[in-house]
């Protein structure tokens, strides 16, 4: 065989390393695993992995995965990744290994992490500002509302949770038959705390948003929740109140609501002129390269984050990952920490959306450990941007949730849920089933609702609030009263309430009853309600001041700081139908038939005589009430609901038909319009703003004129007037505007000493304004009602035809967390007959 030399050496080569290669991989380790995120389950990108002391390494790909082969002998895997705590997985020995792994997130907070740096901070020539504005600049693009249509799936779970429960609680009598709740506790969420697991929701949905016109829609397909005896708890209060607090967090907004209260984001327009920004790290893996972006607040009393930003590099600025908190030095009340964690999946067009979120929150009177604890986690998956979605898909309500939701198997859970629940959350559900059947459990729930609803439950009915037991004026004397409602036991489709009363000085029984019925099937009240309502009642009240089961007979506003020498005694009739449409739109019509009788100094004269004419006033009327509030949210119970005020308006228009012939005596027309407003300032609190106009047609005597609602107790009233006198101005066409501004202590956050007590300013101005036609003018029209006089003959009721009435108030809130004070003025009319020029308001109020 003839081999020419060249090839011969070629070959031998070739064998050579063969057998060498084939030598090496005999003495090769391979390594292969997963890295997932202990709280998501979700795959972590760019882990970085090497092994200890050694520069062999690798990193993960976009789903956590990695491969690592090496030759050097070692005992020691070392995996690091930003933002969770490093961790180091010992080898044994073999050729081919499985090593996955959980890494915790680092909880540390930005007040132990030192930021090197020299000379004073400015954002000119700043990177890290070049970079955030770059951020700011790209966040339209960068949104899930760029796009026209978008479609995806929705993992919720909320959790309540005590924490390091007292052993005064563990150990009372009141809870010894159920001792058995206090021992599921979590001690691995929260390093160093105890946390027991009250209430836990969980909720799949499918969400479809469209851009033009922008709306929403969400299918809830399945639903889990814990609930407690219905007598004593409203469980769909409580759903609305967990979500109210743990709402929707997007990094890219201006203005993040934490707790219905504006906390200015990294990423809003003006973040540079209140955060000092820090360039602390880059990664770099398979997805590309990434910039974390360390920030802290100039002013830590102010509502601001601390937290850090994972930017990418993609020519997109868009955020990969967001750790933000706030800690206790933030005006809050009763909340301790706050801390939100944020993960973005890359979308298929290359920007990142949100795939993960987590919002923890402690709460306590103080700050140590011991007090409640809040978290919500969503998942997103499934996102579709390409599809066109029906418009039919947005018809109705926004929320709808499955006539089945609530009856999907454990087995559905278990598959569909992409996070599992810890030991001490399964355990929740069959825990809160247990103490619905326990005796000592419903008597603590007994006593609490009667501590916290005024109202004492006996089954069908219940009686109070005790609060409207006992009151005090100046036409009744001393007032005692005895009223009470029926409950769902009774029925959840009728509704009644009543009350009688009785006062000592008039010697007049006065009463109250009202009856409700369902005309959708649904519970009484509830959204989209439609009912049927009627009511009859006897009593006597101020003129101005609004009627009804609940209104000014409690006994904190019986406290006055002046005379009430003009009543009225009323008998009235109401019939009342109520539906409500689509994005919270509610049409009210009814008939009211009301007799009024003047009563203690206040007569119905009339200017043809000059002498009491009158005993009663008579009128009949139709009305329409209609009512849009886009998007609200609200606490219910039965018919009572009190809003949970978000940043859209309120409007409510109003029209009223006097009848005459109908048991009327008079005709007119009556058209009212009320716009509510809360406007977000950030940084700078909010601002409260009421407008209202009116105009009534016809002519009528001065009973039936627009009366403003005086309030002359010291307790601070909404919708009123502090220093106004009751039935000091009547008009038939009017402007009002009243202006509530909180600047929620940003201003004495400024100031050393003062921002530690965390008090906040308030500040006021009320404006209205109005004249009197002259036909219903007694001295153009002898048929209409003289003005009120007092009995010296002075005038003590008015027109507005000069100039505007005006207050203006300055105060502080959150004393003690719960006090407000302040100094109302009167700007105008000061040469009125007993008047209060200025005085001193406060109220309680429960907030953060």
């Amino acid at each position: 065989m003839n081999i020419r030399f060249p090839v011969l050496v070629g070959l031998l080569t070739a064998m050579g390393l063969t057998v060498l290669s084939l030598s090496l991989a005999l003495g090769q380790t391979t390594i292969r695993g997963t890295v997932t995120d202990a709280s998501t389950g979700e795959g972590i990108s760019g882990v970085s992995i090497f092994l200890a002391n050694t520069s062999v390494g690798t990193s993960t790909d976009s789903s956590g995965r990695y491969t690592l082969t090496f030759n050097d002998s070692a005992t020691q895997i070392h995996f690091n990744a930003l933002g969770y705590k490093s961790i180091f997985q010992p080898l044994s020995e073999g050729t081919s290994l499985t090593i996955d792994v959980a890494l915790e997130e680092d909880a540390q907070v930005l007040d132990e992490v030192t930021i090197s740096g020299k000379g004073r901070y400015r954002n000119r020539d700043n990177p890290a500002v070049e970079l955030i504005r770059k951020v700011i600049e790209h966040k339209k693009a960068n949104r899930l509302s760029r796009f026209d249509y978008a479609s995806f799936e929705v993992y919720e779970k909320i959790m309540m949770a005590i924490s390091d429960v007292p052993k005064f609680v563990t150990n009372n009598a009141l809870t010894r038959g159920y001792r058995f709740v206090f021992e599921n506790v979590d001690t691995t969420l929260v390093p160093g705390r105890s946390l027991l697991p009250v209430y836990l929701e969980e909720n799949l949905s499918h969400r479809y948003q469209r851009l033009h016109p922008k709306t929403e829609k969400t299918i809830v397909t399945a639903n889990k929740k814990t609930e407690l005896d219905k007598r004593y708890i409203n469980n769909e209060n409580i759903e609305t109140y967990f979500k109210f607090i743990h709402g929707d967090v997007d990094i890219y907004e201006n203005n993040i609501l934490i707790l219905n209260k504006p906390f200015l984001s990294p990423t809003a327009d003006a973040a540079p002129l209140f955060y000092k920004f820090f360039i602390t790290d880059t990664v770099s893996n398979a997805e590309g390269q990434f910039v974390e972006l360390t920030f802290v607040p100039r002013n830590n009393e102010d509502r601001l984050f601390s937290g850090k930003l994972q930017v990418t590099l993609d020519g997109n600025y868009g955020i990969r990952r967001a750790d933000i908190w706030i800690d206790h030095r933030a005006n809050l009340n009763w909340v301790n920490d706050v801390s939100i964690s944020l993960r973005f999946r890359r979308h298929h067009n290359g920007i990142y959306l949100l795939s993960h979120s987590d919002v923890k929150m402690n709460f306590g009177l103080f700050e140590g450990e011991r007090g409640a604890f809040g978290q919500r986690t969503l998942v997103y998956s499934d996102y579709n941007t390409d599809r066109v979605i029906p418009s039919s898909t947005f018809t109705g309500q926004q929320i709808i949730k499955l006539a089945d939701a609530t009856q999907q198997t454990e087995s559905h859970w278990e598959t569909e849920r992409p996070l599992q629940l810890t030991d001490a959350e399964a355990k929740t559900y069959t825990n809160l089933d247990s103490l619905q059947r326990n005796k000592s459990f419903r008597r603590t729930l007994r006593l609490g609702y009667l501590v916290a609803q005024s109202y004492v439950n006996a089954g069908p009915v219940e009686f109070g609030p005790l609060e409207y037991s006992y009151s005090f004026n100046d036409l009744e004397g001393s007032r005692i009263r005895l009223s009470g409602r029926t409950t769902r036991q009774f029925s959840e489709k009728l509704y009644a309430e009543a009350y009688a009363a009785y006062g000592f000085r008039d010697d007049r029984v006065k009463f109250f009853t009202g009856i409700a019925h369902t005309l959708n099937r649904k519970r009484i009240g509830e959204y989209p309600a439609h009912y049927l309502h009627v009511t009859y009642q006897q009593d006597a009240r101020e003129p101005g001041q609004l009627l009804g089961f609940r209104n000014g007979d409690s006994f904190s506003r019986s406290f006055r700081s002046g005379n009430q020498d003009q009543w009225s005694y009323y008998d009235i009739f109401k019939l009342n139908h109520v539906v409500e449409f689509g994005n919270h739109v509610m049409l009210q019509t009814f008939f009211t038939s009301q007799r009024q009788a003047p009563a203690s100094k206040l007569f119905f004269i009339t200017g043809q005589t000059g002498q009491d004419t009158l005993k009663a006033l008579q009128t009949a009327e139709l009305g329409i009430d209609l009512r849009w509030a886009p998007n609200e949210e609200f606490f219910q119970r039965n018919l009572e609901r009190s809003p949970i005020i978000n940043e859209y308006p309120v409007f409510n228009l109003r029209y009223n038909l006097g009848l005459k012939g109908f048991g009327g005596e008079y005709t007119y027309h009556a058209l009212r319009l009320d716009i509510f407003k809360r406007i977000f300032l950030s940084q700078l609190g909010l601002v409260d703003a009421n407008f209202g106009t009116g105009y009534i047609f016809g002519t009528v005597p001065f009973p039936l004129l627009d009366i403003p609602n005086a309030s002359k107790t010291y307790m601070l009233a909404p919708d009123s007037y502090a220093l106004l006198n009751n039935l000091e101005f009547v008009s038939d066409q009017y402007i009002k505007l009243a202006l509530e501004y909180r600047p929620h202590g940003f201003f004495f956050n400024k100031i050393p000493l003062i921002k530690k007590l965390k008090i906040r300013e308030v500040a006021g101005f009320k404006f209205l304004y109005g004249n009197v036609r002259p036909e219903n003018r007694p001295e153009n029209n002898p048929d209409v009602f003289l003005l009120p006089r007092d009995l010296r003959g002075n005038q003590t009721t008015f027109t507005l035809e000069r100039k505007p009435y005006m207050e203006a108030s300055a105060g502080i809130e959150n004393i003690f967390n719960v006090l407000r004070v302040e100094y109302v003025r009167r700007l105008s009319y000061l040469n009125h007959p007993d008047i209060d020029r200025g005085g001193i308001r406060f109220s309680l109020k429960v907030d953060f």
